[in-house]
């Protein structure tokens, strides 16, 4: 598995978070850049109700678990 790379420039802000460019491999194994949030601003929502999503965790599952 190839290594991921952040890049820290060019930052981005969208209304409530900062987005980043990211290089990853799709799953036909080509590299690509796409734009991955690297922290929240303002508040969130979840099915029109105030949600304060993880940054970052160790597993997708810990990731998502406060969403269920």
């Amino acid at each position: 598995m190839k290594p991921i790379i952040f890049d820290n420039e060019p930052i981005i802000y969208t209304i409530g978070a900062f987005l980043k460019p990211l290089q990853v491999t799709d799953s036909e194994g080509r590299e690509i850049w796409v734009w991955y949030v690297s922290e929240f601003d303002e508040g969130s929502f979840k099915d029109g109700k105030p949600y304060n999503p993880k940054e970052f965790a160790n597993s997708k599952k810990e990731l998502l678990a406060s969403i269920e």
